[in-house]
């Protein structure tokens, strides 16, 4: 019987190290909502952020819903992002078109992009090479815009926490 409520004691001690470890963020992301987010305010071209948020083990952000854009945004003006001048204070995205013209999908896996918030009359093709996105504050709209992945903006990884427990939001918008 001892032997059993020590078992049971040590693994109960298992998984609450674990429950506590999967609920919080590597060291250098912050956690916004569900997700913890690596912000890079040097800003690269598409293809640097993109191997940059790869090594640390994280992908370029994408939004999955208005709830996770407003979180978010709010959060990058609290780190002095303004998105003030249009699409020149963009910062990079996890969409492109690369290897399949015109057709939007996320870089990681080509998958359908699961909200697609493109700010008015976008994406337009302005320029033949307008492959990668960005998320900027354009045509007086937040959301995203297509353009020439060699522009160089900040960026932002994001990698999901991988919690068991229930949803928590440590931040949020009235926070900032």
């Amino acid at each position: 019987m001892t032997v059993q409520v020590l078992f049971a004691s040590v693994l109960l001690s298992a998984v609450l190290v674990v429950l506590a470890r999967s609920d919080s963020c590597p060291d250098d992301f912050t956690r916004v909502g569900n997700k913890c987010y690596y912000v890079s305010l040097e800003a690269t071209n598409w293809h640097v952020a993109d191997r940059t948020c790869r090594k640390l083990g994280a992908d370029l952000m994408v939004f999955d819903d208005a709830q996770d854009q407003a979180l978010t945004t709010a959060h990058l003006k609290s780190l002095g992002l303004t998105f003030s001048d249009s699409y020149r204070h963009s910062v990079w995205v996890g969409i492109n078109c690369l290897g399949d013209r015109r057709h939007f999908s996320l870089s990681k896996t080509g998958d359908e992009i699961p909200f697609k918030n493109w700010v008015p009359q976008q994406p337009d093709n302005a320029s033949p090479e307008e492959d990668c996105v960005a998320f900027a504050n354009y045509n007086r709209a937040y959301g995203y815009h297509d353009i020439e992945c060699d522009f160089d903006f900040p960026f932002v990884c994001e990698r999901r926490l991988s919690c068991l427990c229930p949803r928590q939001q440590l931040l949020k918008a009235e926070d900032f």
